[in-house]
């Protein structure tokens, strides 16, 4: 699935919040996201960003589309990997920490054409339980400026009820990156390696019934053996295997032509990481621990490092038999 990011920028200056000597920062939020499995529209409709700060008021930034309108809509799938969509801009709040970053949604309870998913089965309603996506907390610092992301694992975050009449979308997934701390992960995979191990993937161009991912976990020196599936910790019911490493991501490899397919981490905080590719990754339950073998083939894993606005090249590449 796709991952999506809301970006804020903020230009440190004065302002006037009953009190002279408070900071104030200019901020802009923008949307991204990367592809889900096999979803070809997943749009949401943002109506508000509120900000909660401990003992003050919360700060409540209205979201505008076109033509006046008093929400806008995205298809987070037209915003993938390293691009982004502003949908706040140049807003002037107080800078410091916040406990919290919530993103009112228009959901299904307030139209069915506000936020939804089109895939196989056509449009199917997007709701998210309490209307509110609470993501969590971010600093707003006094430099000149600055620029915050916030990225929709999607893979991780939409979740198809047991139905299939209905998408809900979670926390679990989503975060917030300053922007000056972060940097994007890229490579080819080789396409020998999307048969391999019992993995029955064709060459089709963008096939939605294809394996092929990659998946992050931070850190470096891990146990290969322990590198886990996706699942949500808060709802998994299946038994872990002892010292388990979650993904912190995956991303799925695309393929158009030629001797390599290609997959992208758009936004990753600086540290030391680890990517293993697999072709046995499709469909893969976020909620659930399904025990899938990553790295596969097991030789498929490298370790790298992320520095803060360098963007890292990692290949696969098939070992010669």
């Amino acid at each position: 699935m796709a991952t999506s990011a809301l970006f804020l920028t903020a230009c440190g200056g004065g302002g006037d919040d009953n009190s002279k000597d408070l900071q104030m920062a200019n901020v802009s939020f923008a949307v991204s996201d990367a592809p889900v499995d096999s979803a070809d529209q997943v749009v949401i409709a943002f109506d508000q960003i509120e900000l909660v700060r401990a003992g003050q008021d919360n700060i409540v930034l209205d979201v505008t589309g076109d033509n006046g309108a008093d929400f806008r809509q995205i298809d987070l799938l037209q915003y993938q990997g390293s691009d982004s969509t502003l949908i706040v801009s140049n807003q002037q709040i107080p800078t410091g920490t916040y406990d919290n970053l919530i993103l009112h949604i228009l959901d299904e309870t307030a139209g069915s054409d506000l936020s939804y998913v089109v895939g196989e089965n056509g449009q199917i309603p997007l709701k998210q339980p309490s209307n509110k996506l609470q993501l969590g907390g971010f600093t707003v610092g006094a430099d000149s400026v600055q620029a915050f992301t916030i990225e929709f694992d999607l893979r991780q975050s939409l979740v198809e009820n047991q139905n299939g009449n209905r998408y809900n979308l979670k926390p679990h997934g989503v975060k917030i990156l300053n922007n000056a701390a972060v940097a994007a992960v890229m490579g080819n995979v080789d396409i020998n390696l999307f048969a391999e191990n019992g993995c029955a993937n064709t060459l089709t161009p963008d096939a939605d019934n294809a394996g092929n991912f990659v998946y992050l976990y931070a850190g470096s020196g891990l146990d290969s053996t322990l590198l886990a599936d996706l699942y949500d910790p808060d709802t998994n019911t299946a038994d872990l295997p002892e010292g388990t490493v979650a993904p912190y991501a995956s991303a799925p490899v695309t393929y158009e032509a030629g001797n390599n397919g290609q997959y992208e981490f758009g936004y990753l905080p600086t540290g030391n990481y680890t990517v293993a590719f697999t072709c046995s990754g499709g469909n893969d339950n976020p909620d659930e621990f399904d025990g899938r073998i990553i790295a596969n083939p097991a030789d498929q894993v490298h370790e790298i490092t992320v520095t803060a606005g360098q963007d890292v090249t990692q290949d696969f590449t098939a070992t010669a038999p």
